[in-house]
């Protein structure tokens, strides 16, 4: 009985290993295939004044589809070492049709713009040196406001109306602590952190001026640009 009980145990064991002898016993993991979802950007150069802009904007790199003021995606725009700026933003929609070094608000709407270029989705991540970019807010308020609007009259030419420089070398020091002569109270045309002791708020948002042959309210209707501006004067008036 005994044997015949061996007997049996040894069929069972060959059977058992002719059983592992078609199994290798490792495990293959299955085969998938990744789609790749979005365009990659990998952004590099050199940013200055970043760290002067007042809470409620952020600096970004984001993206925007035609006729779409609001970001699709972003990422904010660090600084390294300095001002050295290497950033990388993935996942990028198909209908991005532009890349942009931008200010966003909260709901991410574009409110001004440093740099942009035209972008299409690519196999391989896009890399774009942006060279040397001033970014700062009071440069923004130079660039959107004096520059575009104020410049004209205000020194763009061989002379300026009232004296009052405001050409991009000039401006600063034009304003910043400086009293407004036509001003009643005798306010400087800036006083950092107190917009409301500030000259240029008042000729840009009310009717003050309307007496000089020019009201300057009629000349700025961006709610944008008037809050920039507030915005600067509260946040300190940073050069």
């Amino acid at each position: 009985m005994k044997r015949n009980m061996i007997t049996r145990l040894s069929a069972l064991l060959c059977a058992a290993c002719l059983t592992i002898a078609c199994d290798d016993g490792r495990i293959y993991e299955e085969v998938t295939s990744v789609q790749r979802e979005g365009g990659s950007i990998r952004l590099t150069g050199h940013v200055t004044g970043r760290d002067t802009w007042a809470s409620g904007y952020s600096i970004v790199l984001a993206g925007f589809a035609d006729g779409n003021e609001y970001a699709q995606t972003a990422k904010g725009l660090t600084t390294v070492n300095g001002d050295s700026v290497d950033v990388v933003l993935s996942g990028i929609p198909s209908e991005v049709t532009q890349i942009e070094i931008c200010a966003i608000n909260r709901l991410r709407k574009r409110l001004f713009t440093f740099y942009a270029s035209d972008y299409t989705e690519q196999e391989d991540t896009l890399r774009i040196d942006v060279g040397s970019l001033d970014i700062g807010m009071y440069t923004t308020v130079q660039t959107n406001l004096f520059d575009r609007t104020c410049t004209s009259c205000h020194g763009g030419s061989t002379s300026a109306a009232r004296g009052l420089y405001l050409t991009a070398d000039s401006s600063y020091k034009a304003l910043v602590n400086v009293p407004a002569d036509l001003s009643p109270e005798g306010m400087p045309f800036v006083t950092p952190g107190d917009v409301e002791q500030s000259f240029l708020h008042h000729v840009l948002n009310s009717d003050v001026s309307a007496d000089w042959g020019m009201d300057h309210s009629d000349m700025v209707t961006s709610s944008d640009l008037l809050n920039l501006v507030d915005d600067w004067i509260a946040n300190g008036a940073k050069e």
